[in-house]
This record gives structure tokens, sequence and C-alpha cells, in this order.
């Protein structure tokens, strides 16, 4: 959903339930930096049902981020959560040009969208000739509520900032897996990970964040199934506080400083990761027992662990031992040089958390 196409870079702009990430890249040649970032957390009551909800303060943490970062560009690119989209491919007379099926499309969603058009913004993107019928061509469809992009339009407005782009997170992320590819493990001809000829390997990208872990299952670097769940990070925070007494707020500055009792680790931190593994695994069993999955034909080869979650110590190594099945902490800047002025530790430990706002970043270079 472009709302304005532009050749120079735009900043990326990732609004979460917790946070506002923001990033600014630069490219020479095949190459990436990183010419600044910042995080600004958000305050209880700023999102509701992953929207902002109180427009002003959530364009005040855009505001700060954007000061905090140093960068200078004001255009920017948002993402709608990908649970808030409809995707649809439909079949259109191969004769159509584009303008045809901008005329045709709002008629035929229709039948696909359970909300009046003019509730709605749609796109599309033409996939091709189809495969049923030379005389047709598949079309694919992408509609979501209004409000999904209007607050954050308004957010980014109400700082000062440019609405150039709003995406889908889910194409976001497909932006920054395609950076992280070479970083997952290779199937082999020996044991371990190897794959018969005749099965196709997936990537499981498991963003984890305060209260909603998001699983994308990644066919090289198209998701080809999402499943949204209701548990995150902040599920640490209440088991620390009901173990030693604490208020929500005392526990996660206890989290955050790392004064807590000696027993923390093996008796919350642990069983904890533990939990999320296995939730881990129930949105893999989802996605097995989903018409997506043809059983013998697929096989998910890696993990990768995105959003705060990930950066819990170790995570990554549970999920692995739970699931059996190679797991690794996503750093999409891993090969990236950076600007002077970005602290190249911070970027490094949050790296994890900025991986929608880089996706979206990447937009400038399409």
């Amino acid at each position: 959903m472009a709302l304005l196409k532009r050749k120079e870079p735009i900043l990326g702009i990732d609004i979460s339930l917790s946070a506002v990430k923001l990033i600014e890249l630069s490219r020479s040649g095949n190459r990436f930096r990183v010419e600044a970032f910042a995080i600004e957390p958000l305050g209880e009551g700023m999102m509701e049902d992953r929207n902002p909800a109180d427009t002003d303060n959530v364009a005040e943490a855009i505001k700060r981020a954007w000061r905090n970062s140093g960068t200078r560009m004001r255009h920017a690119a948002v993402a709608v959560p990908t649970s808030g989209v409809i995707t649809r491919t439909m079949p259109m007379p191969a004769e159509f040009k584009e303008s045809d099926i901008e005329v045709n499309i709002p008629i035929e969603a229709s039948q696909y969208i359970p909300y009046p058009v003019e509730e709605i913004y749609l796109d599309f993107e033409v996939k091709g000739l189809s495969l049923a019928s030379a005389e047709m061509q598949d079309v694919m469809l992408v509609a979501t509520r209004k409000e999904n992009v209007d607050t954050r339009d308004a957010a980014l407005r109400n700082a000062g900032l440019v609405p150039a782009i709003v995406d889908v997170e889910a194409y976001a992320l497909e932006n920054t897996f395609r950076l992280l590819m070479d970083s997952l493990p290779k199937p082999s001809a020996g044991g371990g990970l190897s794959l018969s000829k005749a099965r196709d390997g997936l990537t499981a990208l498991v963003d984890i964040g305060a209260t909603m872990t998001n699983l994308y299952i990644l066919q090289e670097d198209h998701v080809i199934f999402t499943r949204e769940q209701s548990f995150g990070a902040d599920h640490l925070t209440v088991r620390v506080a009901e173990a030693y007494g604490l208020t929500r707020e005392q526990a996660e500055q206890a989290k955050r400083t790392g004064q807590l009792a000696e027993d923390y680790g093996p008796m919350v931190l642990e069983p904890f990761k533990q939990m999320l593994a296995e939730q881990i695994g129930h949105g893999l069993q989802f996605f097995f027992s989903s018409d997506q999955f043809i059983s013998g034909r697929y096989t998910v080869d890696s993990i990768v662990l995105i959003g705060g979650g990930a950066m819990i110590m170790g995570l990554d190594r549970v999920v692995a031992d739970v699931l059996g099945i190679t797991t690794l902490v996503a750093n999409p800047f891993k090969n990236m040089g950076s600007a002077a002025r970005v602290n190249s530790g911070a970027l490094l430990r949050d790296a994890p958390l900025l991986a929608v706002a880089c996706g979206l970043a990447l937009r400038s270079f399409d």
C-alpha cells in the first residue's frame, strides 16, 4: 500500500504494542549501512487492538525516537499488523491491464472481504497467468480496515513526519528475512539437517512480542502461513511478580537490572523458556495440520527468533532442545556497516527488536 513511491531512502518505523522502533538505512553497491536507529517505549493504553489508541502520545514517542536517532529524514514507512490484513488470490481476464484491474477490484473484493468496501483500503499485485486457464491471470488482493492505516498515518503526521508507504508486517519481514538467509543452516548430504530430494525445507520465523507471539512459515523468502498467539515476554514479568511478591512495575525493573534472587534462573526463567518453547511448538503443530502443509513434502529446517522475547538469554538453545530444530536469534545487521553516530553495541543487542523496522527501511531500495 504505497502512498508515495520514492527513490531516496525512507525511515522504517515499526509501531508495536510496547515500543516505537525507527531505523534509517543507506546502500552502497550491494552493501547496506545503518545510518541511525532508536527505540522508544510506549506507555500502557497507547495501543489498543494493535492500533494507536492515543495518537498524540504515540506521536510524541515517534518524535522522541526521531530526535534520539539523529536522523534528518522525514519520509517514513510503517506497517499494519499481519492479522489485520486479508489477502486473496482472484482470477481476472488475462487481457486486463492494471487500470482495468483497479476499476474492477472493489467489485470483486466484495466477494472476499467481510466489511463494506467503503471501510477498507485495497491494493493488489498481478501474480501472472493463471495455471488453471491461459485466458485468466492471478491477482493478489490485499485489504485492511481503514482504521489500521489512518491511526498510523495520524501518528506519523502528528510527529512531523510524512507517511510514504504503508506496508504489511509479513511483507516487511520477508524483506528482512532475505538478509538472514545466508546465516541459516544449509541442508547437507549427511545426517542432522539433511533432506531427501522429495522434501522442501521451510523456515519458521517467530516474533515474540510483549503480549503476542506471531509465527510465520517461510518457503524460501515468502510467507506461506501465519498464526498469532496470545503469549509473550510479559508473561515472564507476571511470573517474577508472583514469585517475589512484587508489583508489575517492580518486577519489570528487577528484570531489566538483574536485581533478582539467586533462584530466579532455575525457579522462574528456565521454566518460562521451556513454556515459551512449547508454545512455539503448538504454533508449528497448527501449521502441520493446516491446508498449506502436505504431509511428507515439507519439513521445518530452522527457527529464527525475533522480537523482544528473542533477547532472553539462552532461549534459542532451549527451543532447539525442546523442538529438535536448529534455532538462532536474528541479526539482520550482521553484514552491515554502521555510521559513526550509531552505537554498534546497542544495535547488536537490539537487533531482534528491529526486524520489522529494518524490512520497512529496505523498501527504500525497491
